[in-house]
């Protein structure tokens, strides 16, 4: 009698934490925040109002081009800013009337910008630009967007209007939360797949979340955790090693298809979702590594579209470790690159999307995987090509010397059929069977010290 009194009372615990989990799991998509509530919380804005008053690096440069009356490429999201910044009315005004005058809903970054303008002005926002802001409301909150950054900037229009369009501003909001994150973007991040086509995406992506958590308290990274662990080091291995000397600063560049200069307005994007990722949760050890990564001057976003967002979400007060300290190798899921160290001399090699380069001495080198290219060796770590991977010799790596720890030995065999069973023969050893990843990558380790020959064959198929 009393076991079942107390599995009794257990089940009624267990029934009332999965009630109140579900019960928490439901979102009010009624607006309850203060403006500004759209990126620029009060804990933000006391923050880059204090870098104002130490007259922080990245203040000076934003101060130099908005007190001199630069061309800012996103005028409106730049004098709302300064505006907030400064506790001045004038650029709001100013902000508010190019918004009015300029801006087309139908372009995602200026619909963005609109709405940060309609949000941190809304005290200045009287008269004929804000009537005429007003009357383009409707079509953004009738829309229902699938793609990263017209969700964000339609999200960012719900929020900022959501005191003069309830109804509307929770049904779209309910929409890029519940259609479009939950049912789209989750299902692609936990089959591994990447939701974005650019830099300038996956910082609308982070955008996104950082407004839901802002006005909602709610986490949506939960349920696609390991995604997010590993986009830290996947982006910062993505990079080439040399960086791009510009004009306005020294660019970090990533890994691109196809021929010519890099995109600069990629590389900004990059750093300023790499910035948003930090500022979302800055105790995670991959994120601060991207700290360490981006807290180097030298890399500061100088130019009248970088410097903005350079100084709108970095912060030095955030713990920061040495990206040297990371592993120069990432592998998940179909993609592949690697650095021979974390010197700017290094060489690097990276395979995404089915498609390969190298990197070496300043230049990209596309490698063609059907014309079963020599072996790359960077190290401990061996990248062999198709059917001239099949046969290769371990124990590549030198001894160790007196005193130091012996390093494991990493082969990849890339070209291989996806998500396929491959027998592994080494001389001495059992075979073993394993299965190449989604992208055709056979990963193989071996610990050092000892010369034999491996073999790779496609196993047999399974009886039946």
């Amino acid at each position: 009698m009393l076991t079942q009194n107390w599995l009794r009372a257990g089940l009624v615990v267990v029934l009332g934490l999965d009630a109140l989990w579900a019960a928490q799991q439901e979102i009010d998509y009624q607006v309850y925040t203060e403006s500004p509530r759209v990126l620029l919380n009060q804990r933000r804005l006391r923050l880059l109002r204090r870098e104002r008053e130490r007259d922080s690096i990245r203040w000076q440069q934003f101060n130099l081009l908005m007190s001199g009356n630069a061309r800012m490429e996103e005028p409106g999201f730049t004098r709302a800013l300064y505006s907030q910044v400064t506790a001045t009315p004038a650029p709001c005004r100013e902000a508010l009337e190019w918004a009015a005058k300029t801006a087309s809903v139908s372009n995602p970054a200026q619909l963005r910008e609109m709405a940060l303008v309609f949000d941190w002005c809304a005290a200045a926002a009287d008269g004929a630009p804000a009537q005429m802001l007003a009357r383009r409301r409707g079509v953004v909150l009738q829309s229902r967007p699938l793609e990263p950054q017209q969700v964000r900037s339609a999200v960012f229009t719900a929020l900022a209007l959501a005191d003069v369009e309830s109804q509307a501003s929770q049904a779209l909001l309910k929409h890029a939360v519940e259609a479009w994150w939950n049912k789209r973007v989750l299902p692609q991040l936990n089959a591994h797949r990447i939701p974005f086509n650019s830099r300038e995406d996956l910082y609308a992506i982070a955008e996104f979340l950082h407004v839901i958590r802002d006005n909602f308290r709610i986490d949506l990274r939960e349920g696609a955790g390991k995604w997010f662990e590993e986009l830290p080091p996947m982006l910062l291995l993505s990079y080439y090693p040399q960086p791009w000397p510009a004009a306005e600063n020294e660019y970090r560049i990533p890994a691109y298809a196809g021929k010519g200069d890099p995109d600069l307005r990629e590389a900004v994007f990059s750093r300023a979702a790499e910035f948003a990722l930090v500022a979302y949760d800055g105790n995670a050890q991959p994120h601060q590594f991207l700290q360490g990564w981006l807290m180097q001057d030298r890399f500061l976003l100088r130019s009248t579209l970088g410097i903005a967002y350079e100084f709108f979400w970095a912060n030095p007060y955030l713990p920061g470790l040495s990206f040297t300290y990371m592993p120069d190798l990432f592998h998940a899921h179909g993609r592949l690159f690697v650095r021979s160290g974390w010197d700017e001399e290094a060489s690097w090699f990276g395979f995404w999307d089915g498609q390969a380069q190298a990197f070496r001495n300043g230049q990209r080198i596309q490698v063609n995987l059907k014309a079963n290219p020599a072996p790359l060796e960077m190290g401990p770590v061996r990248i062999l090509f198709g059917a001239a991977g099949a046969r290769f010799e371990r124990g590549w790596t030198p001894p160790a010397e007196e005193g130091e720890k012996p390093v494991d030995e990493h082969a990849f065999v890339l070209g291989l059929e996806p998500d396929t069973a491959y027998d592994v023969e080494i001389d001495l050893e059992e075979m073993v069977e394993m299965r190449s990843d989604e992208g055709g990558i056979l990963a193989l380790k071996f610990p050092p010290g000892r010369k034999a020959q491996v073999l790779i064959r496609k196993a047999a198929p399974v009886a039946r």
